[in-house]
């Protein structure tokens, strides 16, 4: 028998996914083993269930979250803290946490803890794991799932597993062609300010970018991390007219935006969704060479080859047949990181790509992300909003809000 107020981690699998045992408890099928759970009212905590709040306020200009304000306005954490005061004013008895603190700068994180901790005398917890650090303290024992079984661990007694940080053993493969005239400086912006509706996101930015750098770009949630990318990366048209140059020329002088992006690799893994047709492993690496979705030209037997080396690198040779979309989230994320970087592009901009992932799954990415900025002359852009164990980042660029917009510090790692 469960006490009254009872907290609990949930880790493994259910089938295939922990949605599988959290979709259950939702609709009221229990296991045996949580019965206890038996006519308990259950708020669950996800962005799923915040999304719909989100497409209600976008359709009719209102959600139940927000009587003053568009929630679309609201930051990531103030949209968590929003949809967490609406379940405990429903008066559940129970929380489940779907990984509450994904996306979340390290104040947000704090700030939330702090929330559930004061809660946690009053409301039942089932907290989702991802990450180690991310387990909440008052977190009793642990719900492990192993396909159809379910073990209940002593928080003590289980085992978080982590990998080495040894990195892949294959090395990533030189480009079939290189980039040409490249300058030194890849970007440079000087005193950059940045505005919307009247309200500062960035204060007078000076930042440069030189061949081969590897920078990791932090701020918390709100600071203008994604305007800052979008300046260099996108169209924004807040960029014209300010000092911003790419590859030695100022941005709006004379190059598309698709001559800039063609010496960009880029990734953030909401581009996963992209990818929906019935594409193997290989054609999608293989597709970076033609800046495609699809194959829509017959590629040569080296740039098969090519594809097929970047997949040994990734330990993936014996995958190269299965289909993206059926491929592990991880899976995902490094084939699109290599066909990003297929090329050799001279800037690698990688935004959260280790966002969602556990532990295990996040150093395996890191230990890619590092060979990368070993074995090439690209330079990297790493955009976290928390810090990954392992990453040999050489620079941090931080992004530190002030009421007249966020302004940037380097600092040496």
């Amino acid at each position: 028998m469960a006490p009254q107020n009872f907290h609990y981690g949930l880790a493994g699998a259910y089938g295939t996914s922990k949605k599988g045992l959290i979709a259950d408890l939702l609709h009221g099928k229990l296991p045996e083993d949580l019965k206890f759970l038996d006519h308990k009212k259950i708020g669950y905590f996800s962005d799923e269930f915040l999304d719909r709040f989100i497409e209600e306020d976008s359709r009719h200009g209102s959600s139940g979250l927000s009587a003053n304000r568009s929630i679309r306005t609201f930051s990531t954490g103030e949209k968590r803290k929003a949809l967490l005061q609406y379940l405990i004013a429903e008066k559940n008895d129970v929380l489940i946490l779907d990984n509450p603190f994904d996306a979340l700068d390290q104040e947000s994180v704090r700030e939330l803890k702090a929330r559930f901790f004061e809660l946690h005398d009053e409301i039942s917890v089932i907290q989702l794991i991802k990450r180690e650090e991310d387990l909440l303290p008052f977190i009793e024992k642990i719900i492990q799932v192993r396909q159809d079984q379910i073990l209940i661990i002593d928080r003590e007694n289980f085992n978080f597993q982590h990998i080495e940080n040894n990195g892949n053993s294959a090395s990533i493969p030189a480009p079939l062609k290189r980039y040409r005239n490249i300058p030194q400086e890849l970007i440079r912006l000087e005193n950059v300010s940045v505005n919307y509706e009247g309200r500062p996101i960035l204060n007078k930015i000076n930042w440069s970018v030189q061949k081969g750098e590897f920078w990791e770009l932090r701020g918390p949630n709100g600071s203008g991390k994604t305007t800052l990318l979008d300046m260099i990366y996108g169209d924004n048209p807040k960029a014209y007219g300010q000092e911003i140059y790419l590859f030695g020329n100022r941005k709006g002088s004379g190059e598309s935006v698709w001559e800039i992006k063609d010496k960009i690799g880029y990734f953030s893994p909401a581009m996963t969704e992209l990818f929906k047709g019935n594409y193997s492993l290989c054609e999608m690496v293989l597709g970076g060479l033609f800046d495609s979705i699809g194959l829509y030209r017959t590629a040569s037997e080296i740039q098969k080859q090519l594809a097929e080396k970047w997949l040994q690198a990734l330990e993936l040779s014996d995958k190269k047949k299965l289909k993206f979309y059926k491929a592990s989230r991880l899976e995902q994320r490094m084939v699109l990181i290599a066909r990003a970087m297929i090329k050799h592009p001279p800037l690698l901009i990688l935004d959260e790509p280790a966002v969602g992932l556990d532990d295990e799954s996040a150093r395996m990415l890191v230990n890619l992300i590092n060979k990368i900025a070993s074995e090439s002359e690209t330079a990297i852009i790493f955009v976290s909003h928390r810090k990954e164990k392992g990453l040999s980042a050489q620079k941090t660029y931080r992004l530190i809000p002030s009421a007249n917009g966020s302004e940037g510090v380097e600092e040496s790692v």
